[in-house]
């Protein structure tokens, strides 16, 4: 039942016009983020260096915390607001089946919908070398691995991390606004302490407990050359390696632990 479930989250999304809205707004601001060269590469680096576009992706998903708590926070809440939970007795499936599928299914949507980006970013810097807007050589040529190698290190797990949390505040509490509060309360609370930890002297460990890796990146790369940005893309640094098996273990952790307390009574 779980894959039925699935499915049929996979499609409901897929024909919510939401659901192409979110990814709208992303492509479309890759796309002129990257026409227009506006990327945090410095003057003598190319604008879409793997170093630039790693550094987009790691900060759109730290954005993307509203959008993953948009989609991510829907599932159950649905069932709860149409008032269709009572049936659920109705079907032989069982809680763990039931929470399992609406989370797997809203989040492959998610990470699709996050991919916007990539692909707005793709056409941009293919196209902005013929349009003008920036200087034709601060184009370099395409290449796909700069776009999924950062995409799998940093985008999906950030959104993973993000999306389990706003997922287990409305499983949990069965209300939205758990799910809303909660991304401007772990927006916010993120950015107050990077300012903090800019400070502290053992950036190891900064590095190691940083749920969105921006300071792990900025750490491994702020001595890098502007040759070294244009080629090189993030080390799998065993920093990195920990850093993603922590939150991905706290994600995996956070959702078991909601599976077991989740009880369809609970949503009625």
């Amino acid at each position: 039942m779980t894959g039925k479930i699935f499915l049929f989250e996979i499609k409901y999304r897929l024909k919510r016009p939401a659901t192409w809205a979110y990814f709208g707004v992303l492509f479309l601001f890759g796309f002129l983020t990257a026409i227009y060269g506006s990327t945090p590469a410095s003057e003598k680096e190319l604008v879409n260096s793997p170093a630039s576009i790693t550094q987009m992706l790691i900060i759109i998903s730290i954005f993307g915390m509203l959008l993953s708590s948009a989609v991510l926070g829907m599932p159950v809440y649905r069932d709860i607001e149409h008032s269709t939970a009572q049936y659920l007795y109705s079907y032989p499936i069982t809680e763990k089946q039931y929470l399992m599928g609406r989370y797997l299914g809203s989040l492959v949507i998610l990470l699709l919908i996050s991919l916007g980006m990539q692909f707005g970013l793709m056409l941009g810097f293919t196209l902005g070398p013929f349009l003008g807007l920036e200087e034709a050589e601060r184009f370099g040529p395409l290449n796909l691995w700069h776009y999924i190698q950062p995409t799998l290190l940093f985008s999906w797990p950030n959104f993973i991390f993000a999306g389990t949390i706003f997922f287990a505040l409305v499983a949990l509490s069965r209300k939205v606004v758990a799910t809303y509060t909660g991304s401007v309360i772990l927006f916010i609370g993120y950015l107050i302490s990077l300012t903090f930890v800019a400070d502290l002297e053992n950036r190891d460990i900064v590095s190691l407990f940083d749920p969105f890796a921006l300071q792990t990146y900025a750490t491994e790369t702020q001595y890098w050359t502007p040759a070294e940005q244009n080629t090189q893309l993030f080390p799998m640094s065993g920093v990195l390696i920990a850093n993603r098996l922590i939150y991905l273990g706290l994600a995996l952790g956070l959702f078991l632990f909601t599976l077991y307390k989740f009880k369809f009574s609970d949503v009625l």
